[in-house]
């Protein structure tokens, strides 16, 4: 009877905080990028697949994809400080010791395209996936940039990242029970600390012949977990 009733699965929360120089990123609000220009974020939104968890030294699937947007949780200073919250259910019962995802769709659902899912799928957004690129698109960053110094932001940026070369692996430790605070630093996704993004000829990624770049960013993008 003991034996039955032993608690089999456990929840964990993984809480997303986005921050600009050390400080909460808030949607709309002006920063100072790198190489001084005055943008807004309007959007920061990824896919996730892969995602497993490591309990007790054994490595289980929890979800096979998922589609993570921070825009809404970012909206205000309040919002920003709370974070989002992303929760995995059905983790074998131990000591969760880490989370292990994909930043981006994996090969085999990137072969895929929207209409091939239903209802509220991950990978049934249509806004998700590129044509040109045959491709999900793994990475949103969107905003508005000052880039020619008047003091009006006028310059749409869209940072839109896919292709399967474009996915990283990142591993998560887990140093609390069942729930993970995690820091999103926006400023170092730009700039690695040797070389800083050139967000004056390329406020857009829209081609495959800037796959140099999306690179560049995800590369950013997944050392950017603290």
């Amino acid at each position: 009877m003991l034996g039955a009733c032993k608690k089999q699965t456990q929840s964990i929360d993984l809480t997303f905080k986005l921050t600009y120089e050390n400080e909460p990123l808030v949607m709309l609000n002006e920063y100072t990028f790198p190489t001084g220009e005055t943008i807004k974020f309007t959007r920061f939104s990824f896919y996730v697949s892969d995602v497993n968890a490591t309990t007790d030294g054994q490595s289980s699937e929890i979800e096979d994809v998922n589609f993570l947007n921070l825009t809404a949780s970012h909206s205000t200073l309040d919002d920003a400080q709370l974070g989002y919250t992303y929760t995995l259910d059905e983790i074998p019962a131990g000591d969760i010791e880490s989370i292990d995802l994909t930043l981006g769709v994996n090969p085999q659902f990137n072969q895929q395209v929207p209409s091939d899912f239903t209802g509220d799928h991950p990978l049934a957004k249509p806004g998700e996936y590129w044509i040109a690129w045959d491709s999900f698109i793994f990475f949103k960053i969107e905003g508005i940039v000052d880039l020619d110094g008047d003091g009006e932001t006028e310059t749409n940026v869209a940072l839109h990242i896919g292709s399967d070369q474009a996915a990283r692996e990142i591993s998560i430790s887990v140093t609390e029970e069942n729930a993970v605070d995690i820091t999103i630093d926006v400023m170092s996704i730009f700039n690695n600390g040797s070389t800083t993004f050139d967000l004056q000829n390329n406020p857009q990624i829209h081609s495959l012949s800037q796959i140099d770049l999306a690179n560049f960013l995800m590369d950013n993008f997944s050392k950017a977990f603290l």
